[in-house]
């Protein structure tokens, strides 16, 4: 957010900048009503421009391809359950699940770096993954591929 040029000097004009990430099932529309209830009575004199109107996307887990991942990800990690998330983020996922693919992130990791700080280091600073993780994730791959395959 930012307007005028001091911060004793009332600015002709502010500029506030959003990030809004909708969640999938929310369209344009439904962002613009939500604006428009939070500014209220304001609404009327503020502009809103839209840079990018960009949804989010979510694939079924009830496909071939889910039951397989689970299977894989039971064998390799007893006890262990997935369970689906949505990312805050943007992958290009979004793009082939417009077209009809499923497509999901999917990865085992050691526990060596608990997933609070994991996932507080996605492009920060010291992101890294320990080398466990890419084994166990690498050995995960290949059983996903030998089990779908051999299913279908």
């Amino acid at each position: 957010m930012h307007g005028g040029q001091k911060t004793n000097v009332i600015p002709d004009l502010v500029e506030l900048e959003l990030d809004i990430r909708t969640l999938p099932g929310q369209t344009a529309a439904d962002v613009e009503a939500l604006l428009a209830d939070a500014l209220g009575d304001m609404a009327t004199g503020i502009d809103v421009v839209t840079l990018s109107t960009d949804e989010a996307s979510a694939s079924p887990v009830d496909t071939p391809l889910f039951d397989a991942m689970q299977r894989v990800a039971g064998r390799l990690a007893p006890g262990v359950e997935m369970v689906p998330t949505l990312m805050a983020g943007a992958t290009d996922s979004r793009f082939f699940r417009r077209k009809g693919v499923s497509c999901y992130g999917f990865s085992l990791q050691s526990g060596r770096i608990p997933y609070d700080q994991m996932a507080n280091m996605f492009h920060g600073d010291n992101e890294r993954i320990d080398t466990e993780s890419l084994r166990l994730t690498t050995e995960l791959w290949e059983a996903l591929v030998t089990d779908f395959l051999g299913a279908n």
